[in-house]
């Protein structure tokens, strides 16, 4: 076997090869793990921004119906009446409907429920301008008795677009389910216990 002694120009090269692969090691083994646990943990973090962001809005939203329930806005003025309170449904709506130029109501059917039966009417009117349409709603919304408000459309009667919406007739469709408590039911599962 031959043995002979490396030149100094081989001995540079070898420790230049130890120090790159030494290096590179490095770089696998240790610090690209830690670059992608690093990435990983400020996705995370913005992940958990962003989370915190949906949750502060909800709460925001949450105490903000909550000082409304407490100022007596929304809580005092909505009752639920007895079962077949039509009459009074009707005097509210013809009380409303006023101010609408035209309106027409069609009465579904009653859908009995366990302790509440919801009435259904759709209705069809025509304000003389898009802020008259939004007030009748709005006095929909806020009328004394519960009801919800669906399937609502409306419609400008300027044909050819040009005007503005807002001072345009316009025709409102949608469905207003008036709510009222089933007593019978009640009382029929009472008696049932």
């Amino acid at each position: 076997m031959m043995r002979r002694e490396f030149t100094q120009r081989e001995k540079v090269l070898l420790l230049v090869l130890v120090v790159v692969l030494l290096l590179s090691g490095y770089v696998k083994l240790f610090l690209d793990p830690l670059n992608a646990q690093m990435s990983d943990a400020q996705n995370q973090l913005a992940q958990a921004q962003d989370l915190l962001t949906v949750e502060q809005t909800k709460l925001a939203r949450m105490q903000k119906m909550q000082t409304e329930l407490e100022d007596g806005d929304i809580s005092g003025e909505v009752e639920i009446p007895d079962y077949d309170n039509i009459n009074n449904v009707m005097i509210q709506l013809d009380t409303i409907l006023t101010a609408a130029s035209d309106y027409q109501m069609t009465f579904a059917e009653l859908q009995f429920g366990n302790e509440l039966v919801s009435r259904p009417i759709q209705m069809t009117f025509t304000a003389g301008s898009y802020s008259g349409a939004r007030a009748i709603l709005t006095a929909l919304y806020q009328c004394k008795y519960c009801c919800a408000l669906s399937g609502i459309s409306v419609v400008s009667s300027d044909q050819n677009g040009s005007g503005d919406v807002k001072d345009q007739e316009v025709t409102v469709k949608l469905t207003a389910t008036f709510y009222e408590r089933n007593h019978s039911t009640i009382a029929s599962d009472a008696e049932g216990n």
